[in-house]
């Protein structure tokens, strides 16, 4: 944004300075020559007065003096035409060019009685070219015409086309310095903003932005903003303080239910303790639901900051800590990453745990007696990381498997005592992460559990 401030100020001036320096540059050039013709055109009229005395004294002698002496005294060239516009004097190497070539349109104005001026060049010099008609008695009685070299004139338009470049970058210089400390005095509370939001993006509930610096407009956004972040902080630290009261409240006097039931049920006749028996199940069951919806309630509102995570070791450590329970229940559990390579993924720490535990459970749950359950990571082009739970139960329907994120949501071969909120609790935690999770249908039968996880 700086950047772009800097070149929109930078662009008006150079706009404005090519409208204005550009036709002052033209003007100024030819004012210069202007001076120079109108120099050339005085010489041409001094010299056809004093050709006139001299033809009018019957004097024609005295010409070459006078043209010889002022091309000694000016370094330009003159020639002295008579009426019929025949040369009778000349300081040049060929006069006949003049008074045949181009300049010829000029002696036939000064043989008319008129003065005439112009600037041209010959050979690539710059020349000023002024005629005069030497006036007698009886009308114009010939022309003079002269020529003053104009390299002096050229220089100094090309130095004012020189000033006018270096005022032109000076000026565009001290517009971008000028810009530059206008767009940081805007720019500078902007980013103070921006690393504000993004520090209480991350999780630093504190963070407030800076309202006492910058433009008034940017100092009323940071205001706002310090009043979003305290109402949004009391709200989170309300959810934060239910978590942790519904935490205490709901599990102690389950545990405590659940203590008694079992007390009752060892003590029980046969027919009562069935029934002691079903209601301890339905309490564990219930046990099972609040730590499921306190999971859920925790990856709403936990504001833990993400760092690297070595999804490899992760899944071979949950892999030995289920494995005692899948051979419990005759399923193979076969973990396949590549040894001795670090897969690292940007996590929060523990989420990734949490989320392979539900996986594997309910994968548990769904393989019969000598099935298998494969879990595998790779990286995918350096920017993530897929990690896939494959097992071969009995699968889901497309139906099922686009509603198996649902809370409570069970399908037809859950088990008893289920909650219906791992997978729920998985997607929370791969949203509040910026990873993904879907269930495909693993080949030729089964269930594949795909995450794709970001890499730091």
């Amino acid at each position: 944004m700086r950047n772009r401030l800097v070149l929109s100020y930078v662009a008006v001036v150079l706009v404005v300075l090519t409208a204005l320096e550009i036709p002052i540059g033209f003007l100024a050039a030819r004012h210069e020559r202007g001076l120079t013709t109108g120099q050339a055109a005085h010489e041409a009229t001094s010299l056809a007065v004093l050709a006139g005395e001299a033809l009018e004294g019957k004097r024609p002698e005295e010409l070459g003096p006078l043209v010889a002496r002022y091309r000694s005294r000016t370094g330009g060239e003159v020639v002295v035409l008579d009426a019929s516009g025949k040369v009778i004097a000349s300081a040049e190497a060929d006069p006949d060019n003049d008074a045949n070539g181009p300049e010829g349109g000029l002696v036939e104005v000064a043989l008319e009685g008129r003065t005439a001026s112009r600037f041209g060049s010959d050979n690539g010099r710059p020349w000023a070219l002024a005629a005069a008609p030497i006036v007698e008695d009886s009308g114009p009685g010939g022309a003079v015409l002269v020529g003053i070299p104009a390299d002096a004139t050229e220089d100094r338009i090309g130095a004012i086309w020189l000033a006018l470049i270096l005022f032109a970058i000076g000026a565009l210089a001290l517009t971008a310095v000028a810009g530059l400390v206008l767009a940081r005095s805007i720019t500078r509370p902007l980013a103070r903003l921006g690393k504000a939001v993004e520090g209480f993006a991350e999780g630093q509930l504190a963070t407030r932005a800076s309202a006492d610096q910058g433009p008034g407009e940017i100092r009323a956004l940071a205001e706002e903003f310090n009043r979003m972040a305290s109402r949004l902080s009391d709200l989170l630290e309300a959810q934060n303080r239910f978590v942790a009261d519904a935490s205490h409240q709901l599990r102690s006097p389950l545990t405590a239910l659940r203590l008694r039931l079992d007390n009752l049920e060892a003590g029980a006749p046969g027919p009562s303790a069935e029934g002691i028996a079903a209601a301890s199940r339905e309490v564990n069951r219930l046990s099972r639901i609040v730590d499921g919806l306190l999971a859920l309630g925790r990856a709403g509102v936990d504001t833990s900051r993400r760092g690297p995570v070595d999804a490899a070791a992760v899944i071979a450590e949950r892999c030995e800590a289920w494995s005692a329970l899948a051979e419990e229940k005759g399923v193979q559990l076969q973990p396949q990453v590549p040894t001795g390579l670090a897969l690292y993924t940007l996590l929060v720490p523990g989420d990734l745990e949490q989320m392979l535990d539900n996986l594997l459970a309910n994968s548990l749950d769904a393989v019969a007696v000598g099935g298998r359950i494969g879990v595998s990571a790779r990286a995918l082009d350096g920017r993530q990381v897929e990690v896939r739970v494959v097992d071969n139960g009995p699968g889901m329907s497309d139906e099922d498997r686009h509603r198996a994120f649902d809370r409570f949501w069970q399908g037809p071969a859950a088990g008893p005592g289920r909650s219906g909120l791992g997978l729920a609790i998985v997607r929370q935690l791969a949203g509040r992460n910026e990873a993904t999770v879907e269930l495909l249908q693993a080949e030729p039968e089964g269930l594949d559990a795909r995450l794709v996880l970001p890499a730091p």
